[in-house]
């Protein structure tokens, strides 16, 4: 292993471009009940619940990838490999996950059952090591930091890559192609993954892992979990992230419908007969369709998050991480509200209340990251072990509950207000549906909230700890 702690620029951006593979298709992930109730034709109902079981099947696998890694090392590392081997079959079934079989509902749903589990497995298969890659990559908690700071970046180019201009490129390929809006869908997702493929070797080749844990005897797996359960701030800071999740998740997953319902005017196009949402508001004198309106929001949401990123580091080196979080969900909560009140011809001053509502929340998820690593150099201090797989694991384990959640709660209460897609809804239903947009948010920033008020790990601390690994690294070494 190396000994070198700072990290050249490629490397970094090759850390990155792992996140910005893994988010093109965690975006479709994020769009996944529009995709299974506009596209692959189920109801939100049966979209919501089999989104949410598989989910919770998947968490649950997470832990195990997590613990393997941990003990299982190569000429590669512990956790590169997992990339290179399984990134293959990560892509090709995230294709066939989103390709729209000419079936029955009944049998659809069997498909998208199967489909969604084998890839959300994949995913952890390739995404739980990639983020533990992280913990090791450096010793040097700055640099740690940095190496945050370009995954977050690089992530939110995955997700306006993806679902920031999924459904503009669907309608580009399906109006170009002349072919069914689901194939466009398909096309799109191969897309995807051969750009996913390239984006993660680029990620294998590139990155070296660095941090070895001081002890090398082999750790009982027993012992990592009942420390893990034990740990505070990482029962804090995975609540927290959980919480985070959810209100950044269903916020953009409503996007499509608020963008749909609630902006657009049902019609039947008299030449054709088929249904038409146009947007009865312009930007900049050009009209505008429910697509382009869903694209602009959820895009140039990622390119401020990317912006707020690399304001927000300014931030928490003055405030620190948990204040600056703490301030990241206050004002996007505030903001939410907003929406409330929004008159839905003015489509110029909803995208400014989003653009600012994502510069506010959108780079917590750079902080989230980098708290993990200072997690698992806390529970190192203190255990004298180091289980980075484990505690990464966890933070994925988060990322994919929240993303449940997410998904599950606005399709149950999409069907709760009687919601039925590509119909004309009522105004009680649009008015509904408003609400859940603005207000289903915060209940994810009031838990985040509440958890980190339990997240014990400040500045001082991290600096401190690093002090003491590196110590007990040189001690180590004198010693062979």
């Amino acid at each position: 292993m190396e000994n070198n702690q700072k990290l050249s620029i490629l490397e970094k951006t090759a850390y990155g471009a792992g996140d910005l593979a893994c988010n093109l298709f965690w975006g479709l992930i994020c769009m996944a009940t529009a995709f299974y109730t506009e596209y692959f034709g189920i109801s939100a109902v049966a979209a919501g619940t089999m989104i949410f079981i598989v989910s919770c099947i998947d968490i649950a696998f997470d832990v195990i990838i997590g613990a393997v890694a941990d003990r299982k090392n190569t000429k590669w590392g512990r956790f590169r490999p997992w990339i290179l081997f399984g990134v293959v079959p990560f892509c090709i079934i995230g294709f066939f996950t989103f390709y729209t079989p000419d079936f029955a509902e009944p049998m659809k749903i069997v498909y998208a059952y199967v489909t969604f589990l084998l890839f959300r497995l994949m995913y952890s298969v390739v995404n739980v090591p990639y983020g533990a890659l992280m913990g090791v990559i450096s010793k040097d908690p700055q640099e740690r930091t940095e190496v945050s700071a370009y995954r977050n970046v690089e992530a939110q180019i995955g997700c306006l890559l993806s679902y920031g201009f999924v459904f503009t490129i669907v309608r580009s390929i399906q109006d170009k192609f002349e072919c069914s809006s689901q194939s466009a869908f398909s096309y799109t997702a191969l897309i995807y993954a051969v750009a996913a493929f390239i984006l993660l070797m680029f990620t294998f080749y590139f990155t070296r892992e660095r941090v070895e844990p001081i002890k090398q005897e082999k750790n009982n797996l027993s012992d990592d979990v009942k420390d893990l359960v034990s740990n505070k701030p990482w029962i804090a800071l995975s609540i927290a992230g959980i919480a985070m999740l959810f209100f950044v998740f269903v916020h953009n997953g409503l996007v499509p419908y608020y963008a749909k319902y609630c902006l657009a005017d049902y019609s039947i196009d008299p030449a054709t007969g088929e249904e038409v949402f146009s947007v009865s508001g312009t930007l900049f004198g050009k009209e505008l369709n429910w697509e382009k309106v869903s694209t602009l929001l959820l895009s140039l949401g990622s390119v401020f998050t990317i912006i707020g990123t690399i304001i927000i580091k300014y931030v928490v080196n003055k405030f620190g991480k948990k204040v600056t979080w703490l301030g990241c969900f206050i004002l996007a909560s505030i903001l939410s509200i907003c929406f409330l009140f929004m008159d839905k011809t003015n489509i110029g001053a909803i995208i400014i209340l989003n653009i600012i509502f994502t510069l506010c929340i959108g780079p917590s998820g750079f902080i989230m990251w980098s708290m993990y690593a200072d997690v698992a150099d806390n529970a190192e201090v203190i255990t004298g072990r180091r289980a980075t797989g484990l505690i990464y694991s966890s933070a994925t384990m988060a990322q994919k509950l929240g993303t449940a959640f997410a998904n599950a709660v606005p399709a149950f209460a999409l069907a709760g207000i009687g919601f039925v897609a590509n119909t004309q809804l009522s105004d009680e239903t649009i008015g509904s549906l408003n609400k859940i947009f603005a207000l289903l948010p915060l209940v994810g920033a009031a838990i985040g909230i509440a958890a980190l008020s339990f997240y014990n790990i400040d500045e001082k601390k991290i600096q401190e700890n690093a002090r003491i690994l590196e110590e007990r690294r040189a001690a180590a070494n004198n010693e062979e």
